[in-house]
């Protein structure tokens, strides 16, 4: 009986550690800025996704990671033209908040393959105007591929 046991055993290792496999990931540098999100990347394999962020703009922003099919110009909005997060066919992975002009943060994720959309959702007072930098263009579109 323990003749069987110790290769059960060598194989449940092995399989237990190919299906803790996360994939290769990587680094993408994201920057925030009047009224941009800009990353040197816009697609990795998923795995570890580092996001290493610097707000160059003078105002605060948020950086929420949102799954979806819906192209980034065309993501659900509110009244006030902020992104709605409460609607359907997105899905608000991490929300950043606070990220003060001239502050520089890294966050690391494990996201799973698909479709993103990356962008600040902050609603300001400016000149006695709503302002939403989502609608003045404050995303971009990311990607996650599977890995191979």
């Amino acid at each position: 009986m323990r003749i069987l046991v110790l290769p059960a055993a060598l194989l449940l290792v092995f399989l237990l550690a190919a299906c803790g496999s996360t994939g290769e990931g990587g680094d993408v540098e994201l920057t925030l800025d009047e009224w941009s999100v800009v990353t040197d990347v816009d697609t990795l394999p998923e795995g570890p996704i580092k996001f290493d962020i610097k707000n160059a703009g003078e105002r605060e922003h948020e950086l929420l990671i949102v799954r979806s099919d819906i192209p980034g110009a065309e993501l659900p909005t509110k009244d006030n033209g902020s992104f709605d997060d409460d609607a359907g066919g997105v899905d608000v992975k991490h929300d950043i908040d606070g990220i003060e002009g001239g502050d520089v943060t890294s966050r690391s994720y494990l996201l799973d393959p698909g479709n993103y959309v990356l962008l600040c959702n902050i609603v300001e007072d400016i000149d006695g105007a709503e302002t939403s930098h989502y609608a003045q263009g404050m995303w971009t579109e990311f990607t996650i591929t599977p890995d191979e």
